[in-house]
């Protein structure tokens, strides 16, 4: 991608900005030791296993809930990507593609970048906007997801909350993309964000 991107809804010039996604586990060792860390001091924190800590209700729980915080923010991915100052539009790269739209760990759903790639290979459809790197028109596809992002609790290990809830929300994300150019256009950025989710997959057919 060249070093000044335009938005290809035309608003002007898109920056690459740094976040943080904190509903996208990454593996970080220290990161999730520090949420099985805090475990024990939310569940028996007048009671815990250990004699170093005194048995202090309140000030048990705030290591504990501490813990789990800055453990879940560690195991949390960051990414750059190209956003809009102006609308709310965001460009997924081919690294972004990859570190953001995963499968699930055990198989069981579609590898959302390979289903996306292979979508827009075979898109007959044609987007209305222009691919800002390569200026040919990219194509147009919808994505059916199953949504489990209502799941409000980000301290809550996924496992646990997967046996709370385990329903979900069918839905169609809309998509643009470059083939050629390996890139993914967002008109807006809750799609990207949805779309993103571990709690979000894509069925196997």
């Amino acid at each position: 991608m060249s070093a000044e991107v335009q938005c290809p809804a035309g608003c002007g010039l898109m920056d690459y900005k740094t976040k943080r996604n904190m509903k996208i586990r990454v593996f970080d060792p220290l990161g999730y030791a520090m949420m099985i860390a805090g475990i024990p001091f939310i569940a028996a924190p007048d009671d815990l296993p250990f004699d170093f800590f005194p048995s202090n209700l309140i000030v048990n729980t705030g290591i504990g809930v501490g813990l789990l915080v800055l453990g879940t923010r560690r195991a949390s991915l960051v990414t750059t990507d190209l956003r809009c100052n102006t609308c709310t539009g965001v460009i997924l790269e081919s690294k972004s593609i990859d570190q953001k739209l995963k499968g699930d760990l055990l198989g069981l759903s579609e590898n959302k970048a390979e289903y996306i790639r292979t979508a827009l290979s075979s898109s007959t459809e044609e987007s209305e906007y222009a691919c800002p790197d390569c200026g040919e028109k990219m194509s147009h596809i919808r994505v059916p997801i199953e949504d489990g992002s209502h799941r409000p609790n980000l301290l809550v290990p996924d496992i646990v909350e997967d046996i709370q809830n385990l329903s979900t929300v069918s839905r169609v994300v809309k998509i643009d993309g470059c083939e050629g150019c390996d890139m993914l256009w967002f008109k807006k950025a809750k799609r990207e964000k949805l779309l993103s989710n571990d709690s979000t997959i894509i069925l196997k057919t």
